[in-house]
């Protein structure tokens, strides 16, 4: 099992919730980040590594996975 971290982000690209779990696989740490992020942005993280940047298409409801996003200096 893996550990997880989702930081979820503002429209002002700020940190405004940490939430850390485990799940057995990438796939199954999407599909909970979706129903665990309240905000627009997320950024997920396994075992300390970045995985991806979510985006939250508000007209559809469709998150959109891209890229992780650069380090914070």
């Amino acid at each position: 099992m893996h550990s997880y971290k989702l930081l979820a982000r503002d429209d002002h690209d700020s940190v405004i919730e940490e939430i850390d779990f485990e799940c057995l696989s990438i796939a199954g740490a999407l599909d909970k980040a979706k129903a665990m992020v309240k905000a627009g942005q997320a950024d997920l993280y396994q075992d300390g590594a970045p995985i991806c940047s979510m985006e939250l298409v508000t007209a559809t409801g469709v998150w959109l996975v891209g890229e992780p996003r650069r380090a914070e200096r």
